[in-house]
């Protein structure tokens, strides 16, 4: 049983939150007098969508459901040429693109239907504040991303896509999101060809991707690009001091 508690979500929500991974092999009494021991506001909990014992034992002992993530992955990677439209380019991002990148997410994720928009005790306007600073933190590397692809209509940035090395093999697509004046051209079918083409390049075996279960559109360009469905996650939340 490892708690983990979250620097970044205590930080910006001002309490003390913490996450944990739980499975049916786990006490979730145990849990919840660990979490009582260790002080904390809230836990958030990933449970796998297939382990209905652990859910149900969860749903008893006072935790609800925010979301449930869908887990997509192609295992068999091919290159694709990039084609946007007249008046638009793509690139690489670097640390001078942070700030615009993160007011590019603030426009894509404003009341985003994830774990944190959906708890109640929650700021929404702090829940936005999650993927502003991802996204942010994305363009300064290290841990939270290896490459970032930016499309671009002259010197304004209109799409972004994310993507982190997991292992020698496995990379992932972490965050992504198109300006909403913008969608409807085709830009993330194209960011996710970019994301393809950089696993090639990296020499890697799988890329996968996730999402929320009822955000259907990228699941399409997913499944156009050669992802299938892999695994999913419910995610819940625990308030022990409210």
């Amino acid at each position: 049983m490892k708690i983990s508690l979250s620097e970044l979500d205590t930080k910006r929500f001002g309490k003390r939150i913490a996450k944990i991974s739980v499975d049916d092999s786990m006490d979730i009494d145990a849990i919840n007098d660990a979490c009582v021991a260790l002080d904390l506001n809230m836990l958030i909990v990933r449970c796998p969508t297939s382990d209905i014992s652990s859910i149900q034992k969860l749903e008893k002992s006072g935790y609800f459901l925010t979301d449930t993530l869908v887990y997509f992955q192609n295992k068999k990677i091919s290159a694709s040429p990039i084609q946007l439209p007249v008046g638009f380019t793509w690139r690489t991002a670097n640390k001078g693109d942070a700030e615009a990148v993160s007011a590019l997410a603030g426009k894509c994720f404003s009341n985003f239907a994830g774990h944190y928009h959906t708890d109640p005790y929650l700021d929404r306007k702090d829940a936005d504040l999650v993927y502003t600073s991802w996204a942010f933190n994305s363009c300064h590397f290290g841990p939270f991303s290896d490459q970032v692809f930016l499309i671009c209509q002259e010197n304004n940035i209109v799409g972004f896509l994310s993507t982190k090395k997991i292992d020698a093999e496995n990379g992932e697509i972490i965050l992504n999101g198109v300006d909403p004046a913008c969608q409807k051209n085709g830009f993330y079918a194209e960011l996710v060809a970019m994301a393809k083409n950089w696993a090639l390049d990296e020499n890697l075996q799988n890329l996968s991707v996730s999402t929320q279960i009822s955000n259907i559109a990228p699941q399409k360009v997913w499944c156009r690009h050669g992802f299938e469905p892999l695994t999913s996650f419910h995610t819940f939340h625990k308030w022990f001091n409210q």
